[in-house]
């Protein structure tokens, strides 16, 4: 019987041939899945996909990109939103702008704050 540590769903069972010519089976940690894109699903570049135990190991630098929703969306998925934000605060806050036709994209703003545009359109 193996140790009772090893008897988890966790573990990868790898069958392996000795030099003897016996069997015998190792067992492996598997590895996460790389992490994604929250809006588009493209894989995020700069994140590391190992373990949680590992990543927590790890420096700050070394953990995510240094900007913003750096492990959440992507770097096309991120200009989106700030160029999105931007229409509205323009046509909110400058009158010349005000007759604009703007549609809201739900993909985008779940991932601004709550209220944000309450916040836009009353002033």
């Amino acid at each position: 019987m193996v140790k009772p540590m090893l008897r988890s769903r966790s573990k990868k069972k790898v069958q392996r041939r000795t030099p003897g010519g016996r069997t015998v089976t190792h067992y492996k940690k598997k590895k996460p899945a790389k992490q994604k894109c929250g809006r588009c699903g493209r894989l995020l570049s700069g994140v590391p996909n190992t373990i949680p135990s590992e990543v927590r190991k790890l420096s700050k630098s070394e953990r995510v990109p240094t900007r913003p929703y750096a492990g959440v969306l992507c770097a096309k998925c991120v200009e989106d939103l700030v160029r999105y934000t931007t229409r509205f605060e323009v046509k909110f806050n400058y009158p010349e702008f005000s007759g604009m036709e703007l549609m809201r994209d739900l993909t985008i703003e779940k991932f601004l704050p709550r209220g944000w545009f309450d916040s836009i359109s009353k002033k």
